[in-house]
């Protein structure tokens, strides 16, 4: 399963790119999403972030489906 994965922010910054494709499971989950992110990117473990899946936030049990488009939304500061 490929799923594409949008960064933003200072999640851009830690992963060194704005998006990427990654190779995920069958009924992955946003959990299962942020564990191997953590994995990849240690520098992201304890980041606060929320996670669109398909343009819509989900929270640790949604599930991902196949060729799904995921943001990672750090918190915004506004001015």
């Amino acid at each position: 399963m490929s799923i594409n994965v949008l960064y933003f922010g200072m999640l851009a910054e830690i992963s060194g790119q704005a998006k990427e494709s990654l190779s995920g499971k069958e009924n992955m989950t946003v959990s299962d999403l942020k564990e191997l992110l953590n994995e990849k990117y240690p520098q992201m473990r304890g980041k606060k972030f929320k996670v669109a899946v398909n343009q819509k936030i989900g929270d640790d049990a949604t599930i991902i489906p196949l060729s799904s488009e995921i943001a990672l939304l750090p918190p915004f500061a506004g001015g």
